[in-house]
């Protein structure tokens, strides 16, 4: 299982999240990148089973405020 979460008051809304997983993230009403279909907060968090595109987005993050995590250990 793998868990994504987004710590969206470090965001800069550069988009490279967007750009590298658009299944996972999008931008919000108010600018800053959001994970898809989660309820929107400073921090969120998504549990899935297919790390599909999301090591990607978080390793391409320039802030760093995405972090991944594979059976609860830090992947990225």
């Amino acid at each position: 299982m793998y868990r994504i979460e987004l710590d969206r008051t470090m965001c800069i809304s550069c988009g490279n999240c967007i750009e590298n997983c658009p299944e996972l993230f999008e931008f919000a009403d108010d600018g800053v990148s959001s994970l898809v279909c989660v309820e929107i907060s400073d921090i969120q968090v998504k549990e899935f089973d297919d790390p599909s595109c999301s090591e990607k987005a978080a390793a391409n993050c320039p802030v760093m405020c995405i972090k991944l995590y594979r059976d609860g250990e830090e992947i990225t």
